[in-house]
């Protein structure tokens, strides 16, 4: 994916080495309409989930992986980067892999018409080549851009072996990411996370919010009942008092009546 180009005038941004390495090459996604909504849920969905002073998760950062040459980059739709010091990438607002250290630990691209290829071919073998502990690709379609739904591979001794994916009877294809203590799953053309030691998916904000006005509306409701639970309440106590009442003024009369 190509960097999305911002509105705002450019930063000037330091230097690294007397290197100019640009945050973003100015074009649009080659397929945005079909990849953005996909890669922003991910990454927002990673970003919540891995939050924190030493974890990256970018689905809009170049990385440059050799030192002195800015045409050398990649821009995944969504990579995680563990145990690294985010002030090397704040300081030049990208990815310079020789100052972070490391390359990303894990990177997901999702299928488009125009990209499709290049993912499968030159850039996984250059993934593997820079030591890109773990490569995803996720099929919108299901198939018509990657041949299948979800890949997920490991490097081992420099090469990549898949992971195991398995069909599930109600249609989700899922797999398992070490890196991520995670399952991949395909599902009705969406890539969702989930949770095996909490049993539960991974939420987008939508889902959130909703679950979180479900949450609201369950609490109002139960203050409503309590409500009407207390006015009932008050009612009978106020009928009760008046009964008593009225049985004290009875009682009072009859003893006029007896002379009493």
């Amino acid at each position: 994916m190509a960097a999305t180009p911002t509105t705002l005038a450019p930063r000037r941004l330091p230097l690294a080495d007397g290197v100019f390495y640009p945050e973003t090459d100015g074009m649009p996604l080659p397929d945005g309409p079909e990849q953005e909504p996909h890669y922003r849920e991910v990454v927002s969905i990673l970003e919540h989930r891995f939050a924190g002073p030493t974890t990256m998760v970018s689905g809009n950062t170049f990385i440059y992986y050799v030192e002195g040459d800015p045409r050398k980059s990649l821009a995944p739709d969504c990579y995680v980067a563990f145990d690294i010091s985010m002030e090397s990438i704040g300081l030049y607002n990208t990815y310079l892999a020789w100052k972070v250290g490391k390359m990303p630990d894990f990177v997901l691209e999702v299928g488009s018409k125009s990209t499709a290829s290049n993912d499968v071919g030159p850039k996984r073998d250059l993934y593997a080549s820079l030591g890109v502990r773990e490569y995803w690709r996720f099929d919108p379609t299901g198939g018509d851009h990657y041949g299948e739904p979800l890949v997920g591979e490991y490097l081992a001794e420099g090469e990549y072996l898949r992971f195991e994916t398995r069909s599930e009877p109600d249609g989700v294809i899922r797999g398992r990411s070490p890196l991520l203590d995670l399952d991949l799953c395909w599902t009705e053309g969406r890539l969702r996370f989930y949770d095996p030691a909490t049993g539960r998916w991974l939420e987008n904000y939508a889902e959130t919010a909703a679950r979180a006005d479900a949450a609201e509306a369950v609490a109002e409701a139960k203050r409503e009942a309590l409500r009407s639970e207390r006015e009932a309440l008050q009612s009978e106590r106020a009928a009760r008092q008046a009964a008593e009442a009225r049985l004290a003024e009875m009682e009072a009369e009859l003893r006029r009546l007896r002379g009493e």
